[in-house]
């Protein structure tokens, strides 16, 4: 397994990996429409992966055939992770950390890190809370992206206590 930047020609792989995760979101909210297409507080997603590849800060985890195994999202300006998503096809728990771990160690430690993860009740999305807290974030509060409820968790700098 590997990690590298997304390009432009794995936006197929992106939109396959989101779509696994469309259940989730319908559970959630019925309609698609604003989670895909944006609104006036988030971008359309073909807009965010085109964004996010150009500044270089998509990254994917393959397997020896190029296979899509998770891909995960940054914003070095915000000091965030923007998308984090592990294909249904690849072991959670080992993928996940190590997408985790990449991104965690491109981000600014000295600032506090945020990562949203959609609010669903299933078992998967649970498992990736179980990762990402793991990884010493902290759930702090709930809010909407795309009109999609989300959970907040932060990583926080204490000072170097971390």
């Amino acid at each position: 397994m590997d990690i590298r930047l997304l390009t432009f020609d794995d936006i197929k792989k992106w939109i396959d990996l989101s779509s696994e995760y469309d259940c989730y979101v319908k559970e959630l909210v019925h309609d698609l429409t604003e989670w895909y297409n944006g609104n006036e507080n988030g971008p359309s997603f073909n807009f965010y992966m085109e964004s996010k590849i150009k500044q270089k800060e998509a990254f994917m985890a393959i397997d020896d055939f190029n296979n899509c195994l998770g891909i995960i999202a940054i914003s070095l300006k915000n000091n965030r992770i923007t998308f984090f998503g592990i294909s249904h096809n690849a072991d959670i728990n080992i993928v996940g950390n190590l997408l985790l771990k990449h991104s965690l160690n491109l981000l600014d430690k000295n600032r506090n890190i945020g990562i949203n993860e959609i609010a669903s009740k299933s078992n998967w999305i649970n498992k990736l809370r179980e990762i990402i807290i793991n990884n010493g974030f902290i759930q702090k509060e709930d809010s909407l992206e795309n009109g999609v409820p989300v959970n907040t968790f932060i990583w926080e700098n204490n000072n170097g206590k971390k």
